[in-house]
């Protein structure tokens, strides 16, 4: 997937269009269920002092959220130009733009500087080269690589399959490059595990999958 795709321009156009909205939300509400759930596995292991990466960061909420558990840092990427305008200023509002940065960038086909933590919160579904994205991430992660994908297993994988269908349907009607992705687990594991990370944490909530895992070797090669 390259940055002048119809396929990226898509995920960016339609995530200009909800920028404003996902973050009044956010600011309204705090943070989703599969979210939040995922920010207590990453504080469970210890996020005070760390470093953290959000590929697909939106708005920035999530990883303006780990400075306020207490990691030193965050760096967070995007598609969407309006989404990191919101994030850049929501961080000014915050005070807390001293420790955070958001920049345009497609992470499937560029390198991201290395840190402790690594967190797509459904970003995967959204991207249509499930492996040149894992490979960024787990390129990038120190420690942790946590991340949330559509419940798409068990007794909801076909209701899953069929809201992804007709969703897509309908972007196709509207001519938008933008579709979901169900990417096989299976797949994502393999990859993570050729990697050098194991699965540290799963759970579920009522429409998607929480993911944590934790490299299990330090000087394992990153795939190049």
């Amino acid at each position: 997937m390259t940055s002048g795709s119809a396929q990226t321009k898509g995920i960016a156009e339609t995530f200009d269009d909800l920028a404003h909205d996902r973050c009044c939300k956010y600011k309204s509400n705090g943070l989703t269920a599969s979210s939040q759930v995922l920010l207590d596995f990453i504080s469970n292991k210890g996020l005070v002092g760390k470093t953290v990466l959000e590929i697909g960061c939106g708005t920035g909420f999530f990883a303006l959220e780990t400075l306020r558990h207490g990691a030193s840092s965050c760096l967070g990427v995007d598609l969407s130009s309006a989404s990191i305008h919101e994030a850049n200023e929501f961080a000014k509002e915050s005070g807390l733009q001293d420790r955070a940065r958001f920049d345009v960038a497609d992470a499937a086909t560029t390198r991201q500087p290395a840190s402790d933590v690594v967190v797509m919160d459904k970003v995967l579904c959204c991207y249509p080269d499930l492996e040149a994205l894992l490979k960024t991430a787990s390129n990038s992660s120190r420690e942790l690589l946590g991340f949330v994908v559509p419940r798409d297993e068990g007794l909801m994988k076909p209701a899953m399959r069929i809201g992804t269908a007709l969703i897509n349907l309908v972007e196709k009607l509207r001519k938008t490059g933008f579709r979901l992705y169900l990417h096989p687990l299976r797949s994502i594991d393999e990859l993570l595990a050729g990697s050098g990370f194991q699965q540290e944490n799963k759970a579920k909530s009522r429409f998607w999958l929480v993911f944590l895992y934790k490299r299990n070797r330090p000087d394992a090669p990153r795939r190049e």
